[in-house]
């Protein structure tokens, strides 16, 4: 499939970014995002607003990865050089794209939470959720031990059943859009009766992975997987 940008656009990119420090959160004109360097290139424009000739759930994933990994990470020349490419991949693959995100956060990034399952008593039902993949009773176990040793997580439920609330009325026709949106909350998309439950589980796997050291990053492998999301329109 063609790039739905130029050659010269996408060299343009990388100039950009060539010269920015790309920070956790939006940034400014002199060091911005992921996302927002690339609409500076080609519009002018300081937003995050994935651009029309981007995959969707490559860019809202984009944005939420970029935040939560480690600096180095998002300013290694491996994430740069790809960002170029993720900008002109266009949106006739989204479900395809959707799958691959999925199969990334079951297999890479909620096994890593498997530590903090175990010390807070809820192993045995977070593996059950890993092998079955659904956390409709899993992670509903699992609430009320994380409540009670990790607040953070517990803060986590709440923001992610509230971005729930809000990707029904904005996502209606389309819960893989709101799956994209975030990542760490990418479980909500399977069905909508396992909204709250699969939230829950995405969210307390987000919230590890965003205090997580570069070691578990260096699992998550997001470079990987943005490389492999790219390659699946050629």
């Amino acid at each position: 499939m063609q790039s739905t940008i130029t050659e010269q656009q996408r060299q343009a990119i990388a100039l950009k970014l060539a010269t920015m420090h790309l920070p956790a959160g939006l940034g400014d004109e002199h060091n911005a995002c992921s996302i927002a360097a690339i609409n500076l290139t080609l519009s002018g424009e300081l937003s995050d607003t994935i651009p029309p000739c981007m995959s969707e759930v490559i860019g809202k994933w984009v944005i939420r990865a970029q935040d939560a990994m480690p600096d180095t990470m998002r300013n290694s020349s491996e994430w740069k050089r790809l960002l170029p490419l993720a900008a002109g991949t266009g949106r006739e693959r989204e479900q395809e794209r959707l799958t691959i995100i999925m199969n990334w956060l079951w297999e890479s990034v909620l096994p890593v939470v498997q530590p903090v399952a175990d010390s807070g008593g809820y192993g045995e039902q977070w593996k059950e959720m890993l092998r079955q993949r659904t956390a409709r009773d899993a992670a509903r176990a699992a609430d009320a031990a994380a409540d009670a040793a990790y607040a953070y997580v517990a803060y986590a439920y709440a923001a992610a059943r509230a971005a729930a609330r809000a990707a029904d009325a904005a996502y209606a026709h389309a819960a893989y859009a709101y799956a994209a949106a975030d990542a760490a909350d990418a479980a909500y998309a399977y069905a909508a009766a396992d909204a709250a439950a699969d939230a829950d589980a995405a969210a307390a796997a987000y919230a590890y992975a965003a205090d997580a050291d570069a070691v578990a990053w260096t699992t998550f492998n997001p470079c990987g997987l943005l490389d492999k999301l790219i390659k699946l329109e050629h």
